[in-house]
């Protein structure tokens, strides 16, 4: 089977881990790198069939009992070995429940992953019909105390809620702790802003299906070749986050533009993103994940712009992540926001996704202490350095 030049890039391949890597509270480093070994099999498999695989991942069980920060580290420092003896380049250390927050503190959970830039990370802030405000406010301190030590690393740690195991997108991902398997994302805003340039749907009905068939058409074969390639290697195959991730010369906000008709942030946005999430959730292939329109901010060149230029704003991104899959991801706060703030905005994902059992996170791009005030400054290939809207 050979890919069409149309079909979307594999933003990632996912191994989500079992918990038997990680018994008696250390790394089995031997067992992490056999399963990376099979991460990067099932990546050669897909790039065989004429895709571009940008990224291979493992992702680690969710941590649900009190730990240490010597434990904390050395499950860490055993997930690195494991993936280097792998060749693997990043992995996610999985999410820390509230349970799991009872020992430690924002400074110890910031210094590992200061440490290991490798490593991705998220806490759970609501994972039912309340709001963990405890839990909201250990994340907000991480933020604050990673902005201090590494403009960069913010980009690796997020708040979650509501947010399923076993999902293939980072920095949310954690596994289920069970059998091994494989999840994948798509960078499919390309195919997507193509047809929509093609076809130029009449209206959001047609928009929904627009976005429907074209991810179809992309999963379908993907889905074909994974279940037996996963089978080959004694891995499950846990599905597809149908969210299209953008590119840089592929927006997803200019796709959300050009269905809609209107520029983004303008009346009109928020149910052009409602009418993309229900085509996204509507694809009939094994789903996991966030499974709906995600609104990156400093990823994705027409959001910036519309970011730079004052058109949205976190609120604005909260609400049409009340119709999406959104929360407030890679959020661009200056030095001057104050630690309460950083903690309200998590606190207002965190109480969205607990009232309407959707899943959402908040990433927020904090800049450190002393940087410039008027201008972002990340270093980050990923990132789209703006000039902070005029207050």
């Amino acid at each position: 089977m050979t890919q069409t030049t149309s079909a979307s890039p594999v933003r990632a391949v996912t191994l989500c881990l079992p918990d038997e890597v990680f018994q008696g509270g250390r790394a089995d480093t031997v067992g992490i790198s056999e399963y990376g070994e099979k991460a990067l099999a099932i990546s050669d498999e897909i790039a065989r069939a004429g895709y571009e695989v940008q990224t291979v991942r493992l992702s680690s069980p969710a941590l649900d009992q009190p730990l240490s920060h010597d434990q904390l580290r050395a499950r860490a420092a055993g997930l690195v070995e494991g993936c280097r003896r792998a060749g693997v380049g990043s992995a996610s250390l999985g999410a820390l429940r509230p349970s799991a927050l009872v020992e430690l503190e924002p400074s110890g959970v910031a210094d590992v992953l200061v440490t290991h830039p490798s490593l991705f990370l998220a806490v759970v802030v609501a994972d039912g019909a309340e709001v963990d405000h405890a839990a909201v406010a250990f994340n907000g301190a991480v933020v604050r105390e990673l902005a201090s030590r590494d403009r960069e690393a913010n980009f690796r740690f997020a708040a979650v809620a509501h947010l399923g195991a076993n999902a293939p997108l980072f920095p949310g991902s954690y596994s289920d702790g069970g059998d091994a398997g494989v999840s994948v994302g798509l960078q499919s805003a390309g195919p997507l802003l193509a047809r929509a340039r093609a076809a130029a749907p009449r209206d959001l009905i047609e928009a929904t299906e627009l976005t429907r068939s074209c991810l179809h058409e992309q999963l379908a074969p993907l889905d074909d070749l994974l279940r037996p390639a996963c089978e080959r290697h004694g891995l499950l195959f846990h599905g597809f986050d149908p969210s299209p991730a953008c590119a840089p010369d592929a927006s997803i906000g200019e796709f959300v533009e050009t269905i809609g008709g209107v520029p983004f942030g303008s009346p009109g946005t928020l149910a052009a993103c409602a009418a993309v999430t229900t085509g996204i959730r509507s694809v009939s292939r094994p789903t996991v994940g966030y499974a709906g329109l995600m609104l990156p901010v400093l990823e994705d060149r027409v959001l910036a712009l519309a970011w730079q230029e004052g058109r949205i704003d976190a609120d604005s991104v909260l609400a049409y992540s009340s119709v999406c899959g959104a929360g407030t991801d890679t959020i661009p706060l200056p030095a001057s926001t104050q630690e309460h703030e950083v903690v309200a905005m998590i606190a207002d994902m965190a109480a969205l996704s607990a009232r309407w059992t959707k899943p959402l996170s908040a990433r927020l791009m904090l800049a450190p202490p002393g940087a410039d005030p008027h201008r972002t400054e990340f270093r980050a290939e990923q990132i789209i350095n703006i000039d902070y809207p005029a207050a």
